[in-house]
């Protein structure tokens, strides 16, 4: 009995061992994966989910190449063969396309963007016209003149799709012989010939990137405490990492809170930036310029701070996730509120932003300053609504300073 059961051991190995190797042979027959792709992923926050994902095994859609906007109409009305998998140009990936996408998801599987080679000359940004509008200095009750870009729009090109909220897949594609295979593909097979709808067999793309994460951060984070299963992976996490600071000067850290005596200039700038596509960073070079500025100044005042006795302290700064919200800043203040840090709000004298120093061939740095406090002094009480404009606007680049070309 033994023996027989030994040998149909070997047979059902044998067969499932044959029967891998056919699936896989078929598989690679049918499929081609692709490399070098990037996905836009979920995000959530005290009130909202935004972001793309898939369903839990992935879609799969008829390939269409976009070629201009008014080709949208098969997509999304006259073609047979919904849903469609949407290749998209660099060019046409814009607020307008996506949001029409968006609106007709019934029949849309996803989008893959072909990532461009080169940087458009015209610019993008998929972020908002205003970054972080309402949780920066300025509000209804301080300096509602400069809320909201009011005054100045920051982000010209900003567009907001990255806070749009996409039920499909959307993912970035390198320009290579990949894509090139896409898209011969749907010439062959898919693309519609005199207004005519193309016959099966068809070209298909299936795209994954099914996250768990659903509503907002309160109900995602209580369902990470309850236990689905063996698995020790949660349903969402947190957006964390560290702050980094250095004094100039050797300071106590071991007692928290005030410090007597003590006043402080925080030197500072930020460690992060945001892109649509996860692990794309186009936009680190806003956030590495001032890093490296901040590091070279440290560097440079390092003998002067130590050997000069100063009335103040540089307090060297680095802030994790200021592009969702001012994270990091926010913790420092949270905890100087809380004495769990070595100095306290009461401690510090002003407070200097490094941010974007240098782009392209710009030949000026402005630097700008909270002109609030000014237009509350004495001499801006009697100003009219005009003119209190004006001088917001004068305050708004205090000053400009001509780089060395």
């Amino acid at each position: 009995m033994d023996f027989l059961t030994n040998k149909w051991i070997v047979y059902l190995a044998l067969c499932l061992f044959f029967t891998g190797v056919c699936c896989n042979s078929v598989e690679n027959k049918i499929y081609i994966k692709l490399n070098y792709t990037m996905p836009c992923v979920r995000l959530l926050n005290a009130t909202h989910q935004i972001g793309c994902q898939s369903s839990l095994s992935g879609d799969v859609g008829v390939l269409h190449v976009l070629e201009s906007e008014e080709n949208l109409d098969w997509v999304l009305r006259t073609g047979l063969h919904p849903p469609y998998m949407v290749i998209l140009e660099s060019p046409l990936f814009t607020r307008s396309i996506m949001m029409k996408l968006k609106n007709g998801s019934r029949r849309v599987a996803g989008v893959a963007v072909v990532a461009p080679n080169v940087n458009p000359p015209q610019g993008f940004s998929a972020h908002t016209s205003c970054p972080n509008e309402n949780s920066g200095v300025y509000s209804e009750n301080y300096g509602p003149g400069l809320a909201h870009c009011n005054t100045t729009v920051w982000n010209p090109l900003g567009n907001g799709l990255s806070y749009e909220e996409f039920d499909f897949p959307i993912f970035s594609l390198k320009d290579d012989n990949d894509t090139q295979l896409i898209r011969q593909c749907y010439v062959d097979h898919n693309r519609p010939m005199n207004g005519s709808d193309p016959q099966y067999p068809l070209c298909a793309m299936q795209l994954f990137s099914h996250m768990s994460a659903v509503t907002n951060t309160a109900t995602c984070m209580r369902r990470n405490s309850i236990s689905f299963s063996i698995s020790p992976e949660g349903v969402c996490d947190p957006l964390s990492d560290h702050n980094i600071w250095a004094p100039a000067k050797p300071l106590n850290t071991t007692e928290k809170g005030h410090k007597v005596g003590e006043r402080v200039v925080l030197a500072t700038a930020r460690l992060d930036s945001r892109s649509f596509f996860s692990d794309i960073g186009p936009g680190a070079e806003s956030a590495a310029s001032g890093l490296v500025t901040l590091l070279a100044a440290a560097h440079a005042l390092r003998n002067a701070t130590q050997e000069a006795q100063l009335d103040r302290t540089i307090f060297y700064t680095f802030f994790h996730g200021e592009t969702f919200d001012y994270i990091g800043s926010s913790r420092i203040v949270y905890d100087m509120e809380k004495n769990q840090f070595p100095i306290d709000l009461d401690n510090i004298h002003s407070v200097l932003e490094i941010g974007q120093v240098c782009l392209g061939n710009l030949v000026s740095i402005f630097s700008l300053s909270d002109c609030i406090p000014a237009l509350r002094s004495g001499s801006t009480q009697t100003l009219s609504p005009g003119e209190t404009e004006a001088q917001m606007k004068r305050f708004d680049y205090a000053v400009q300073i001509n780089t060395i070309t």
